[in-house]
């Protein structure tokens, strides 16, 4: 089962498969080293750096094997300075969060960088034990086994004090207050937790018609293909004019699910157009290819999207936006996506999972290098203190705003992005991207 002490790195692979998830490249890297020890494992990783990584011509001449304690001090010893993406993790974790779908634990995810006094409710996941004691999206959890938020974050508790150990049956007290204002004291307890994608999916009328409003969080993961085709098929029956897509804590993932997502959304207009083209290293270019919009039973063709977007929105979510705008309007609502322009494919030996950058994406009009991420059209900063598809959420509001007036509430430098006008930004962030992962599971 995932180990929530692994979460960042875990956020870097729910990335790192953004292009290499289709199973292609899943194979142990060839090599003549038997041995699973560090340095051959170092050696190893090296060897398949120099070889596949975009970036491989940044990468020093050598390494001395032995002087790394790790592979992830290897890493980051050799990395290209621009690269905030690549790491390693446990196979067991790769597959759990990937194929498998499941962590032990409670069910939800939180923001704890906005109240030092609460953990805030990103999200809870179906079928979790955090849904049967009612905690929702925008509750405030403020005392977890007798330790106050505030006590846990001024005494900095580690989070299997606070949390207890990732251990089914494992149950702890919990005091949380609603958006309303009630106050609740129950009980939950750990299980294996199957997450889910879709987190919501609603229809209003407006007076530009059928407004439709789906929230798609956690990843593009193998489960995420089923989710949405069922979404999107409930969506066609209500005769759908506008939608909404909610992606503010969709970090990426499968590329052949963001391929099949966009293709629900723009439909039959651009069936067989390149969604997004792949382009590696000059050692691998036999490896270039596109990935193209295909037919969907229910697509809803429209000639509009409007994405709600943080510095969580990443990788395939990004190519959502990018892969979409040569192809119809794409308005973005909240703040600059993460700026992630790469991809990557794992590769495996011994027990770790490498996923290295090792090829940039662009859409059909050659756009990409958004590594400063995707400015909004509407800017707006989220605040999570109401559940999905709330008027009392602001992103949301300012996109039912948008939706029915076509212009922001208030003035925005950036415009949306169309077959016109596609505005992206060029120059390399600097920022550490594991700081922008401000949710936790648990």
């Amino acid at each position: 089962m995932l180990n929530k002490s692994l979460l960042p790195l875990i956020a870097i692979a729910l990335l790192a498969s953004c292009g290499g998830s289709d199973n292609q490249s899943q194979q142990p890297i060839e090599t003549g080293f038997p041995s699973c020890s560090v340095p051959d494992q170092n050696e190893v990783f090296f060897k398949f750096l120099q070889n596949t990584y975009l970036w491989y011509d940044q990468l020093p001449g050598a390494i001395n094997p032995q002087a790394y304690s790790s592979v992830d001090a290897m890493l980051d010893d050799v990395r290209f300075e621009q690269d905030r993406f690549s790491g390693f993790q446990d196979r067991q974790d790769y597959d759990d969060f990937f194929e498998n779908a499941t962590f032990t634990g409670y069910g939800f995810s939180s923001d704890q960088s906005t109240d030092l006094n609460a953990y805030i409710v990103r999200y809870v996941f179906d079928n979790s034990a955090a849904g049967q004691a009612g905690l929702s999206r925008g509750d405030r959890l403020t005392n977890i086994n007798g330790f106050s938020v505030t006590q846990i974050n001024r005494e900095l508790l580690s989070n299997e004090t606070v949390f207890g150990p990732d251990q089914v049956g494992f149950t702890i007290n919990i005091t949380f207050e609603k958006p309303s204002g009630e106050i609740i004291n129950t009980q939950m307890s750990k299980i294996a937790v199957s997450t889910n994608t879709v987190f919501a999916s609603q229809v209003f009328s407006s007076n530009v018609g059928e407004v439709a409003y789906l929230s798609f969080q956690n990843g593009f993961i193998e489960a995420s293909d089923a989710e949405l085709e069922a979404s999107f098929a409930q969506l066609g029956n209500a005769g759908i004019d506008e939608l909404i897509l909610d992606l503010r804590y969709n970090s990426g993932g499968r590329l052949s699910v963001a391929a099949n997502l966009a293709s629900l959304i723009v439909g039959r207009s651009a069936v067989n157009d390149i969604f997004t083209t792949l382009t590696y290293n000059d050692k691998n270019s036999n490896r270039n290819s596109s990935f193209r919009f295909t037919s969907k039973l229910n697509a809803l063709n429209l000639s509009r999207v409007v994405v709600l977007t943080t510095p969580n929105t990443c990788s395939a979510s990004e190519l959502i936006i990018n892969g979409l705008a040569p192809h119809m309007e794409v308005a973005t609502i909240g703040t600059a996506t993460c700026g992630k322009p790469v991809g990557q494919n794992p590769d495996f030996y011994c027990d770790k999972v490498l996923s290295a950058i090792n090829f940039r994406t662009v859409n059909s009009l050659d756009q990409g290098d958004y590594f400063d991420g995707l400015p909004p059209t509407c800017l707006v900063q989220d605040q999570i203190v109401a559940d999905w598809g709330s008027l009392d959420d602001p992103v949301y509001a300012e996109a039912v705003n948008y939706v029915n007036t076509g212009s922001c509430s208030a003035p925005t430098a950036s415009k949306s992005r169309s077959r016109q006008s596609i505005e992206l930004t060029t120059s390399p962030s600097r920022l550490d991207y594991q700081a922008l992962l401000t949710g936790h599971l648990h």
